[in-house]
């Protein structure tokens, strides 16, 4: 992470219980990328599936807050632009080689292990509603709940539909994500006593301060245009709106 570790499940700490300290990862290329950088390549990906495509923006607004848009971003148990943790590695590969990766393939490997987990279960339910126990559900809220992982995300989730949309923090009785928090599925905070309230107000920023930039395109030159699925329109191509062409049902002498 940027500040301290944290993402997607795992979340670990130190043996000793405090947060694991964010380092660049000796032994691999020191590249930075933007928001829409990691946009473009999340559309690039075959392993990403259409909710990661239709987040694009918002993801690489993530990884800003994640890592900086930096690929060696490491803090021994989260690696890379997007923080793919350890325990979500492919068979076979370690983080060194991970960290390796040029950032198109990191963002690939990470759609694939980890886009249709996290897509599940808290994400669904975030993305289903306007909001939890009144509390407005935010884009960056949405990227927090994926990072983190379903249990964490769950959990804060049920804590905020029982306190009046307040998520839990370290001193309302939040649970932070230890080795044994997490294996008797208490934890409700990441490794830094994060929420998804708190984290995703981090990113919401990011994804705020992208927004105006953010234009990802299939062919990775960042050129603009619309990403609107379906109907065998084209890529980066503008579709100006006309009656033919409107998302809704015109009447016959509209149409």
């Amino acid at each position: 992470m940027r500040r301290h570790s944290f993402t997607i499940a795992a979340l670990l700490t130190t043996a000793g219980g405090s947060p694991v300290e964010a380092f660049f990862a000796a032994g691999c290329t020191n590249q930075h990328y933007s928001a829409s950088d990691v946009a473009t390549a999340i559309q690039n990906c075959d392993s990403a599936s259409d909710t990661l495509k239709s987040n694009a923006c918002n993801f690489g607004g993530a990884a800003m807050a994640e890592s900086g848009g930096n690929t060696c971003e490491s803090n021994g148990n989260n690696f890379g632009v997007l923080q793919l943790t350890r325990g979500n590695l492919p068979q076979g590969m370690t983080s060194d080689e991970y960290l390796r990766l040029p950032m198109q393939q990191q963002v690939c490997t990470w759609a694939q292990q980890v886009g249709n987990s996290n897509t599940r279960g808290g994400y669904a339910t975030l993305a289903n509603n306007r909001n939890v126990g009144g509390t407005p559900v935010t884009s960056g809220m949405l990227m927090a709940c994926f990072q983190f992982g379903q249990l964490i995300c769950k959990n804060d989730i049920a804590f905020m539909q029982s306190h009046g949309g307040a998520c839990p923090t370290a001193g309302n009785g939040g649970m932070r994500a230890t080795n044994a928090t997490l294996a008797n599925g208490s934890a409700n905070l990441d490794g830094n006593s994060q929420s998804i309230c708190s984290w995703g107000g981090a990113i919401q920023n990011k994804i705020n301060q992208a927004a105006a930039t953010c234009r990802p395109g299939n062919d990775g030159n960042n050129n603009g245009g619309t990403e609107c699925p379906g109907n065998g329109t084209t890529p980066n191509a503008v579709t100006p709106p006309t009656p033919g062409n409107a998302p809704v049902q015109l009447p016959p002498n509209l149409a």
